[in-house]
């Protein structure tokens, strides 16, 4: 069993990204030199979060709390939506190395290298790891009009469907595009995959019954769960999550291989120079551990604990053979 897939047109050519981006190579040449003390200018924080969205709220207001760590140099959030992040990816790479171009990556991240046969860069190794922003479990999502109750229920009825179903994620190659896939084929039926650039949109439509189930992490599940417009059947990871103690791990309802949870970080390009890297870190990790942003993660059902950048490497490099595992497994790939 497997599923059908509405490609999305966001997947760009390595030529077509640089006629979209290369000025922001010509704007960063053209600042300091890096002899300069960092910071001492403006950096721009690279985000494959649509504006307005969850991830895009919380890292606007993070910035806030940053800022006076690093001189209060002004910080700006660039959203670059679409392509599984690849957009987002290569503006920073486009930028000199020098620790005014970040990028927010997500758990899709490890995903891409494996999954896209044409990726014009090297996830793993053109970039470096700064430090760890947060991270929630990955929920399976129905509408609240679906009668199922269970994981199970909800397999049967599926299966019952015959080919009817559909699914939303965020985009060809990101997290609920690879989970969504993988339940299709451990629970076998076939569906329609739905490619959105943003979580909202997606959401939308599974409220409005157009989308049969999606795969998303809780972070962004939290507003429409509150008001009781979904139902979440298990969640990703080894354990319950705090915030949904009642939802069952799709591992013990017998489901296995459901272990990654989504997360974000913080990377820079490769050859950022390691005393900017490491302040970096410690100037995070000093604001994501007060009481303020411990308070704050937890009202978005987010969690987060300290990791220096060799630790969130190793992280990485287990999801993206986890990921990679799946892709050849199953047999699905983009260009």
């Amino acid at each position: 069993m497997g599923n059908h897939c509405v490609t999305d047109d966001t997947n760009l050519t390595r030529r077509r990204f640089l006629a979209l981006a290369g000025g922001t190579m010509a704007m960063a040449i053209a600042g300091p030199a890096l002899g300069d003390k960092w910071p001492s200018r403006p950096i721009r924080f690279v985000t494959a979060s649509g504006a307005g969205d969850p991830v895009d709220l919380q890292l606007r207001e993070y910035l806030k709390a940053l800022s006076p760590a690093l001189g209060n140099v002004p910080m700006i959030v660039d959203n670059k939506v679409g392509a599984a992040g690849q957009i987002a990816a290569q503006s920073v790479l486009l930028a000199p190395p020098e620790g005014y171009d970040l990028l927010l990556a997500s758990a899709s991240f490890t995903i891409t290298q494996s999954y896209f046969r044409k990726l014009p860069y090297r996830p793993m190794v053109d970039f470096t790891p700064v430090a760890m922003t947060g991270a929630a479990p990955v929920g399976l999502a129905i509408p609240a009009s679906n009668p199922s109750r269970t994981l199970r229920e909800w397999a049967a009825w599926a299966r019952r469907q015959g080919g009817a179903l559909n699914y939303a994620s965020l985009g060809n190659g990101t997290v609920p595009h690879l989970y969504g896939f993988q339940l299709t084929n451990d629970v076998g039926f076939d569906a329609t995959h739905i490619p959105y650039k943003g979580a909202g949109a997606g959401l939308m439509d599974l409220l409005r019954g157009q989308i049969s189930f999606m795969m998303l992490d809780i972070v962004n599940l939290r507003p429409v769960l509150a008001k009781q417009q979904v139902r979440i059947l298990a969640v990703t990871g080894n354990e319950r999550s705090a915030y949904l103690p009642d939802v069952p791990t799709f591992k013990e309802q017998g489901f296995t291989g459901y272990d990654r949870t989504g997360w974000t970080a913080l990377m820079a390009r490769h050859g950022t120079p390691r005393d900017v890297v490491q302040r970096l870190n410690q100037s995070m990790d000093r604001t994501s551990a007060t009481d303020e942003w411990r308070r704050k993660r937890a009202e978005v059902w987010s969690s987060w604990q300290p990791m220096a950048p060799d630790e969130i490497a190793r992280q990485m490099q287990g999801d993206a053979a986890a990921w990679g595992e799946l892709v050849r497994r199953v047999g699905v790939y983009g260009d």
